[in-house]
């Protein structure tokens, strides 16, 4: 039984409607999917601010109902990106928009750097669903690596070959931002 129509060209935004596991949506594109303990690279002591940022982003917590996923994107997820990409003279692409071989639609943000970097905020906080939008926009991209955020929780994801990689492990803001951050930087330089 197959999940997607052949010939059909379908919205990123779509794929987080459908309710079969990941894993047989993405076989049907071609690619595997392996959920593990990932190793990032990470870049640690290169950025200055981390505590500013960590007290700027639970003061926005507190401040801001993070009820929307524009509220989630001005108050948590742009300002972190933006501080990585100003940190390290890289271009923070916005709405960027791509059409590939069976999908197609706006990438949240995308970071070209070492290794690029495509960010997806998670539809009505679903971290499932969100993570199969994420795996479908990756595989437009080729190899990269993604990151799935309702805000204050981040996810990370690496394609390779025809193999999607999700982490098991996820970062807290603002808890954990020192460890994103270096996590950020170490996919990016």
């Amino acid at each position: 039984m197959t999940i997607l129509e052949k010939d059909k060209t379908y919205l990123f935004s779509q794929f987080c409607e459908f309710l079969q596991p990941p894993e047989e949506i993405l076989a049907e594109l071609g690619y595997g999917l392996r959920i593990d303990y990932l190793t990032l690279p990470t870049q640690e002591a290169t950025f200055p601010r981390v505590d500013e940022l960590r007290s700027s982003l639970g003061k926005r917590i507190q401040l801001t109902p993070l009820t929307t996923e524009q509220a989630r994107r001005e108050a948590l997820v742009s300002p972190i990106l933006f501080a990585v990409v100003e940190h390290l003279d890289l271009r923070l692409l916005i709405e960027y928009p791509i059409t590939g071989k069976r999908s197609k639609g706006t990438l949240d943000y995308l970071i070209r750097g070492r290794n690029d970097l495509l960010v997806i905020e998670a539809k009505r906080d679903d971290l499932t669903r969100g993570f199969t939008q994420l795996a479908v926009e990756m595989s437009e991209l080729g190899n990269c690596y993604g990151a799935l955020t309702t805000g204050t929780i981040w996810q990370f994801a690496k394609l390779e070959s025809n193999t999607i990689y999700q982490d098991l492990n996820s970062y807290r803001v603002p808890k954990d931002i020192g460890e994103l951050i270096a996590v950020l930087l170490g996919i990016l330089t």
